[in-house]
């Protein structure tokens, strides 16, 4: 199949994402100390985001707990309406475009922007006139679909978290070489291009670099694809999982390992295939299609694995639809607030 027209433009985005991440913890540590200290202080942060920029929020909430830190990710639409009480906190509100709908509607209802700070691609949006911005390298993402935009909001919230205490090497390890892969499984994206229905599973943190590969292929794809932690799929929703369905799994070593190999063997039982992204050297389940990829947990985990994701889906979505990477109903900067 020739290459669909729109696929080229994410690819050059995502073939930058890691040398626009390195630069940008780079040159926001100094920029990024001041946030840290607030966060610190007040020992809580409120991480508010839209779309992908929240499942970025989801992605990097754990790492700040894991320091102490009461973190709270989330759905800024949704914190309008029903915000937490009053309390010294720091808010994060991440934005790739920084000018989406909700962040006008947010800050003409607020009355104190006091402890408020901006993580976004664009520091000449709206959102970097209001407030305090980390703002990250590269300049603002052009496709439709996020890809570079999720990898360079992690690492603005890395560079906060390094001034937390959080251990960085890992993370570096990740962003070492220039571009992640570039060349997808063709078994994994032939099962994706012919699904009905997607859903996606793990466990902790590399889970949120599966909701928003979800997110990635809804756009894209224009079909349904649910990002269930695998808890939360075993409590019913598996019962869904069934020919014509896919499946991708996120194996990292470790304790939680044995519950997605089970989960994996029990959707060869379904009739499915599944695909299964091994962070790590791990048995093979019979049946599945591996993609092996470096040992990682924590927020180095999410990082190796969502560009991965990414990758497949992206590609799977660019076989289903003939006007690849052109939103029918939707923009690059949208606006949920408008009646």
């Amino acid at each position: 199949m020739d290459v669909a027209p729109g696929l080229r433009e994410i690819e050059d985005e995502m073939a930058r994402q890691f040398r626009d991440a390195r630069t940008t913890f780079s040159h926001l540590q100094e920029a990024a100390r001041p946030i840290a200290e607030r966060i610190a202080a007040t020992g809580r942060v409120v991480m508010l985001g839209m779309g992908a920029s929240h499942w970025a929020n989801r992605m990097a909430a754990a790492s700040y707990r894991g320091l102490g830190i009461r973190a709270y990710p989330e759905i800024l639409s949704e914190y309008m309406r029903a915000p937490l009480p009053p309390g010294d906190r720091v808010t994060l509100i991440t934005s790739q475009s920084g000018e989406s709908g909700e962040i006008v509607s947010y800050f003409a209802a607020l009355p104190n922007r006091h402890d408020h700070f901006g993580l976004t691609l664009n520091a000449g949006s709206t959102l970097g006139r209001l407030v305090p911005v980390l703002a990250g390298s590269g300049g603002p993402e052009k496709p439709y679909a996020a890809t570079r935009s999720i990898v360079i909001s992690l690492i603005l919230h890395a560079a906060i978290l390094h001034h937390l205490g959080h251990d960085d090497a890992a993370l570096m390890e990740v962003l070492a070489h220039d571009a992640p892969a570039a060349t997808p499984n063709e078994e994994a994206v032939a099962e994706l291009a012919a699904c009905r229905t997607l859903f996606l599973t793990g466990r902790g943190q590399a889970h949120g670099a599966l909701e928003a590969a979800a997110l990635t292929f809804m756009e894209l794809a224009r079909a349904p694809a649910i990002a269930l932690e695998l808890g939360q799929l075993l409590h019913g929703p598996h019962e869904c999982l069934a020919p014509g369905a896919a499946l991708v799994l996120a194996r990292q070593i470790g304790p939680d390992a044995s519950g997605v190999t089970r989960m994996a063997a029990a959707a060869r039982s379904y009739g499915l295939r599944p695909i299964l992204f091994d962070l790590g050297r791990q048995d093979p389940v019979a049946g599945a299609i591996h993609i092996r990829l470096p040992a990682r947990n924590g927020l180095a985990a999410a990082l190796q694995l969502l560009p991965a994701v990414q990758l497949h889906v992206i590609h799977a979505a660019a076989h289903r639809v003939s006007d690849f990477g052109k939103p029918r109903r939707s923009s690059k900067v949208t606006d949920g607030e408008a009646t």
